[in-house]
């Protein structure tokens, strides 16, 4: 841990808000905070809501904000129950600052993270002025000691940054909220609109559609997060593509991972549907529509339209079980 020493003075107009949502994760969560704290943009302040522990992990947080007095903040309430939510909580809770950073418990930050994803967000904001702006990292995927799975979350799961649309977002979200960060603009339009948050699947799935939507998106492409994976959160959130994972999604699985994107896609429509141009609200108004079409006519549209997931046996299993 570092010296407990006065905070530099910044510039107001490069603030992140660090978003750490928390339950149970005093295993890990030394070392998220620790490579926060060595961010190399070092204007950042840390805003916690924690769901319950049972464990040390506000005991962790609590002295970490001793040794960084003045940026670190634990939002007060009972439970929400479930990561989403308190994510959701936590954006809006958090007061105005120019960025937001979704953070996981149990991940590692490369000392540049910050740095580089406020560099990219600042170049669109400069040819997009007053637009929201969402940016992410790869991430390579690690085992519960850190050890190297994978280098390339991106790669792994056969996802193609410059080809996520609206379209690929409405079946499937390929931006992890760990390495996201996003500016005002987008946090504002989200805490503008209240909906039913138990429609949206996931907080980082609702922010990648909504500036897919009414924004724009970048990706730099290095890995910018030690994306961790252990006994709570397994390799399978990565392994989605593959003859393998079509055979296990069909014995396994069932048709409420393609119901919720609906439901989601209709709780979007109702919240921004006055926002978007018409051409995509009618994508969307369609793809929401899936929930009461024939098995056939899912089919047509799906295909017709273009939502569709984006490697081909994500689309084989969308498809069978649209």
């Amino acid at each position: 841990m570092k010296d407990n020493v006065p905070a530099k003075a910044h510039n107001a107009s490069d603030l992140v808000v660090v978003l750490l949502a928390t339950f149970n994760g005093s295993r890990y969560l030394q070392q998220q905070l620790e490579s926060i704290a060595e961010q190399s943009h070092s204007n950042w302040k840390l805003l916690v809501a924690d769901d319950g522990s049972r464990d040390h992990t506000l005991a962790i947080v609590r002295n970490f904000a001793e040794y960084h007095p003045g940026r670190v903040c634990i939002v007060p309430g009972d439970p929400t129950g479930s990561a989403r939510d308190n994510f959701f909580r936590l954006l809006r809770a958090a007061g105005p600052a120019p960025y937001f950073a979704f953070c996981d418990q149990d991940d590692v930050w490369s000392a540049d993270k910050l740095e580089r994803l406020t560099r990219e967000c600042r170049q669109i904001q400069t040819l997009h002025p007053d637009r929201p702006c969402l940016v992410y990292s790869d991430l390579s995927v690690v085992d519960a000691q850190l050890g190297l799975v994978n280098p390339s979350f991106i790669n792994q799961i056969r996802a193609r940054p410059c080809e996520i649309t609206h379209k690929t977002l409405l079946a499937e979200n390929a931006i992890p909220g760990c390495a996201m960060l996003f500016n005002a603009a987008l946090a504002d339009l989200f805490r503008a609109n209240a909906f039913d948050a138990t429609k949206a699947i996931m907080h980082d799935w609702w922010l990648a559609l909504l500036a897919s939507a009414v924004g724009r998106i970048s990706h730099v492409p290095d890995p910018l997060v030690k994306y961790r994976q252990h006994a709570t959160n397994t390799l399978g959130s990565v392994n989605r593509s593959g003859l393998r994972f079509v055979l296990s999604k069909l014995f396994q699985g069932d048709r409420s991972e393609a119901l919720h994107t609906y439901t989601q896609a209709g709780a979007f429509l109702d919240t921004y549907g006055d926002l978007l141009e018409p051409a995509l609200r009618e994508e969307i108004r369609v793809f929401a529509s899936l929930n009461h079409r024939r098995k056939l006519m899912r089919v047509i549209l799906l295909l017709r339209h273009g939502s569709l997931k984006q490697s081909l046996s994500r689309r084989v299993y969308q498809l069978l079980r649209a």
